[in-house]
């Protein structure tokens, strides 16, 4: 159907697709050194560039709806795109002045004498990403950068081997995938250059990916970081604490940890992130944040306190090797797009702005010469690979590989890896799989892990998926094809509920997916989907073990309202 729509479109000389920290900051960063260029050519008697148009487009209803992060920002990034941030109104909460590294074992805690080194976090910032988008988005406003919410991407538009644009996604389509009467064709966003930065597992990412064969050295892996925001007494608020800690009991399954840091208005940003490449296909990200705050430390924390704010949103963690190719003709990719997160130090904002900036630097060559293919695109390569951002992810690049040989050899490679190899380990070129390949099939588990872990939420400190989707904020027309395309349905009765017991109801967050009984075949199960639960975290897309969920775009200005996250 789409192919006889007609469309409009619209031309643009620069397109960022997403409005996150990469893209804004690399947007910003743009339009200032466009400025810098063209004052060195007056002053050298040469041409200037003509001052390009750029978009930004946004599938969120508003900006920084879908930003979620913990987030205690590591100020190397903001400083070097806006040295005088702090006077121009960046929206820190708190400077911390307090970090601190816990253990959280069989309901007790322990705090380290001293932080460990990737827990060191004194002097970052601690923000809602959120606020630190719509302040962006505000920056770049002011510079002339246009910004369109509510457009998302749903197509790679491309011509001849090259990228040459964006398809918005159509709207106004019923479940069963017929206009309605307030249907809009999407529009083609026509560009010399594109730059996605989508996040995490991007609709658009996959598709440029796959279709111009930019794999990495390692395919990409993935946590899923569970985050709730507590107002709590102001007794027990502490202005600059950040808390990283441990779950010893986890790291036999799933890879993780926790953090807590304190916001204005007595605000407690608490949170989990659990590895996705887990043997255990009833890996439960939701279950386990759920389970840690029964410990008497947040027992106590959240005595009399209020449930604000939830979400979840994947991580890449897979390091340097699983970093895609980062340029073709006519596109680029920056942030989580792109794999742009320390995983070692759990720490990624930073490095999204310093990819953004690399990006627009070699945009200004690209309008220079006019040239938008590889030849000037892969400048941007070239400038990652001599910056401050690679030699970070350099010195972090085997933490997820090391776990993935076991936890064993974790703990035995780790401080080699980290204080006498220079990030490499004993064995620097270990290759690891995709997440969901670690997954052990029922019959190779203990009776006591075939069934899904039973666990009675109180209400008060602990709540169930179904109860804590109404604090994300979500919402999705119901009258519309599902965004969260499966393949193949019979397969998840059919085979997934024997080989694995569906573990889609376990690893979504959102209680999205659900195995009901099948009116036409008694005693059987068959899928239901609830997308309008969904709260954008990626992690079925990442997750399901046959890779046969897609995770699409829904209508443009839909999903979860991350206010405040």
């Amino acid at each position: 159907m789409n192919a006889e729509i007609e469309r409009e479109s619209m031309e643009v000389d620069v397109l960022f697709v997403g409005a996150g920290p990469a893209t804004l900051a690399s947007a910003y960063h743009l339009t200032n050194q466009i400025e810098a260029h063209n004052a060195q050519a007056s002053a050298e008697g040469k041409s200037p560039i003509e001052p390009p148009t750029i978009l930004v487009i946004e599938k969120a209803a508003n900006i920084g709806d879908h930003m979620l992060s913990g987030a205690v920002v590591n100020p190397r990034g903001i400083a070097e795109l806006m040295p005088d941030f702090a006077e121009q109104g960046f929206p820190t909460e708190y400077v911390c002045d307090k970090p601190m590294t816990y253990v959280f074992t069989a309901g007790k805690y322990v705090r380290l004498p001293m932080n460990l080194p990737e827990f060191q976090k004194r002097g970052y910032h601690v923000a809602s990403l959120n606020n630190i988008t719509k302040w962006l988005a505000e920056k770049c406003e002011e510079k002339g950068v246009e910004i369109y919410p509510g457009f998302a991407g749903d197509t790679i538009l491309s011509d001849d081997g090259r990228v040459v644009g964006v398809r918005t996604g159509d709207m106004g389509i019923d479940k069963d995938g017929k206009p309605k009467a307030n249907f809009q064709p999407g529009m083609d966003i026509l560009a010399k250059v594109t730059v996605l930065g989508e996040g995490v597992r991007g609709s658009l990412t996959k598709q440029l990916i796959d279709q111009f064969g930019m794999q990495g050295e390692n395919p990409q892996v993935f946590e899923t970081g569970i985050k709730e925001i507590w107002r709590v007494r102001p007794e027990k608020h502490v202005p600059g604490r950040v808390i990283h800690g441990m779950i010893p009991e986890m790291l036999p399954e799933a890879f993780g940890g926790m953090w807590l840091y304190d916001m204005k208005d007595n605000l407690v940003s608490y949170g989990l992130v659990t590895a996705l490449d887990s043997p255990n296909p009833h890996n439960d990200p939701h279950l386990r944040a759920q389970k840690l705050k029964t410990n008497a430390f947040f027992r106590d924390l959240f005595e009399g306190a209020e449930l604000v704010r939830y979400g979840a949103k994947a991580i890449p963690m897979g390091g340097q090797s699983a970093m895609p190719k980062l340029y073709t003709d006519g596109a680029l990719l920056v942030g989580d797009s792109a794999g742009f997160c320390n995983a070692e130090k759990l720490s990624g904002v930073h490095l999204a702005m310093k990819s953004g900036m690399l990006a627009a630097d070699t945009i200004v060559d690209a309008l220079a010469r006019d040239d938008f293919s590889s030849v000037t695109l892969g400048g941007y390569a070239e400038r990652y690979r001599g910056s401050w951002a690679h030699e970070e992810h350099y010195g972090a690049r085997n933490h997820h590989s090391s776990f993935a040989k076991g936890l064993g050899f974790f703990f035995i490679n780790e401080p080699v890896r980290r204080f006498l190899t220079d990030g490499a380990g004993l064995d620097p070129d270990f290759e690891f799989h995709p997440g969901h390949k670690a997954y052990l099939k029922l019959d190779q588990l203990p009776p006591s892990k075939r069934e899904p872990e039973k666990f009675e939420f109180d209400g008060k400190l602990t709540f169930s998926k179904e109860h804590l989707v109404g604090f994300s904020g979500t919402q999705h027309e119901v009258d519309q094809p599902s965004h969260l395309v499966v393949a193949d349905k019979n397969l998840c009765s059919d085979v997934c509920t024997l080989e694995y017991g569906n573990p889609c109801e376990s690893f979504c967050p959102a209680a999205v997916y659900e195995m009901v009984p099948d009116d036409q075949q008694p005693g059987k199960k068959k899928l239901f989907i609830h997308h309008e639960n969904c709260v954008h975290c990626k992690t079925c897309d990442i997750a399901d073990p046959y890779q046969v969920i897609t995770w699409t775009t829904p209508e443009g200005g839909e999903g979860p309202d991350y206010t405040q996250m």
